[in-house]
């Protein structure tokens, strides 16, 4: 549109680089750059305003790479900006791939903060497969701060409890073993007193097996149904384990003693963001959670990343491909190829809430768990994940279904 201002921007942690179009793709004025903060973008929306009055322009659109927050409170300052809302001003937060893939179509392009801006201009010009206009909503923000947060918490400590396993190792190399794990969680309070208290295994077997048995009795708030049974396992694992050289001992017991802290703050972190998460839920009205399994985590995790489902327009295809949960199809004349891999390009945030959230919901719900099992044994590699996720995007229909009309869920009758 001849009518039309198009504005590319790359941003950066000091300064943002324009590139400005008209709707044929001709750059009106060179590249330019201010700062990344508020006088640097006042500044630019003056220039633009310039730009705007001279040509006569009506409208305004502009692009910038979703970069970390570095893009987030230029956008807000720009939305708000009173001399650049004279005009319609649109703003797109693009995702870093969208543009990179696009840049690959030109022959031979210089990696500078001038081409990159260009590069965001000109496919915003191409005013296909754009992604959602940039609206401030602070309700949702707020929550997808939190669980975002919780997704980083999350995943560091299966790391940390990952690394302690390895460790763990090194003091007693049978501990874990399936057939003869003295305790059913390995991260249980009574384990981790039995892997804190006593410095060596050895210091384990050497001790009489009354004391052992009501060493694991208290620590286990005398909940254990049979702590003799734990105590005549732990002394098989002293027994069996291979001996550490006496060097590395209090290096190891050391290391080991560290990740259990980490591990038990990790989880009290997630106490505490399920704790926000569940009373930021109070500002959100929904259907989500009459759902089987569904929590207020679970909810706030899909509803942060959603947003107004309107903007997918009620569309679940839309809302399964904006969260990855989709199968790219390889054909070619007569040949069509057995495997479908999944996409994994989307958001990865809503991809692992919904993933969760249908591994709750399949056991919770009998026409979810008859699904799961069905695709489960359909295959021979890979059974729970494949199951999984395809689970996860039969779900994606029923939780656009109840967003769109906010009806409370009815499972179907099941055959007798």
């Amino acid at each position: 549109m001849s009518n039309e201002l198009i504005v590319g921007v790359d941003v950066h942690r000091q300064q943002n680089v324009f590139s400005v179009l008209d709707g044929k793709g001709q750059e009106l004025v060179a590249s330019f750059a201010c700062d990344n903060n508020r006088p640097g973008t006042q500044a630019a929306a003056d220039r633009l305003a310039g730009i705007m009055a001279q040509g006569h322009y009506q409208q305004v659109r502009i692009g910038a790479e979703a970069t970390g927050w570095y893009w987030f409170p230029f956008f807000l300052a720009l939305s708000q900006n009173s001399v650049l809302n004279q005009w319609p001003v649109t703003l797109y937060p693009f995702n870093p791939r969208l543009t990179a893939n696009y840049k690959k179509s030109f022959s031979d392009l210089d990696k500078t903060d001038a081409i990159d801006a260009f590069v965001v201009a000109d496919r915003l010009r191409l005013d296909r497969d754009l992604p959602a206009p940039f609206a401030f909503d602070d309700d949702s923000l707020s929550l997808r701060m939190l669980t975002r947060y919780r997704y980083h918490v999350v995943h560091n400590l299966a790391r940390e409890k990952a690394y302690c396993l390895s460790v763990l190792y090194l003091k007693a190399s049978e501990y874990t073993r399936p057939e003869g794990k003295p305790f059913a969680h390995t991260f249980g309070a009574t384990s981790r007193a039995v892997l804190q208290e006593f410095a060596t295994m050895d210091e384990v077997a050497a001790l009489p097996f009354h004391d052992l048995v009501e060493f694991i009795d208290v620590k286990g708030k005398r909940r254990f149904p049979d702590p003799t049974d734990n105590a005549r396992r732990l002394q098989q694992v002293a027994r069996d384990s291979y001996q550490l050289p006496r060097q590395l001992q209090e290096s190891v017991q050391l290391v080991l003693g560290m990740s259990f802290q980490y591990i038990a703050h990790l989880e009290r972190q997630l106490k505490r963001l399920d704790t926000a998460i569940t009373q930021h839920m109070d500002a959100f009205h929904h259907s989500l959670q009459t759902i089987p399994g569904f929590g207020p985590v679970f909810c706030a995790g899909i509803l942060a990343e959603i947003g107004d489902i309107a903007r997918f327009d009620f569309d679940q295809a839309k809302v399964a491909n904006y969260a990855g949960l989709k199968w790219r199809k390889t054909q070619s004349a007569n040949f069509i190829a057995d495997e479908s891999p999944m996409t994994r390009k989307g958001n990865r945030f809503l991809r692992y809430y919904f993933c969760e959230a249908a591994n709750i919901v399949r056991m919770c719900d009998a026409d979810y768990r008859a699904f799961y099992d069905r695709k489960y044994k359909e295959v021979r590699k890979h059974q729970h994940k494949r199951a999984l996720v395809l689970t996860a995007r039969k779900l994606v229909r029923l939780v656009v279904r109840l967003l769109t009309t906010n009806q409370p869920y009815r499972p179907r009758s099941m055959p007798i």
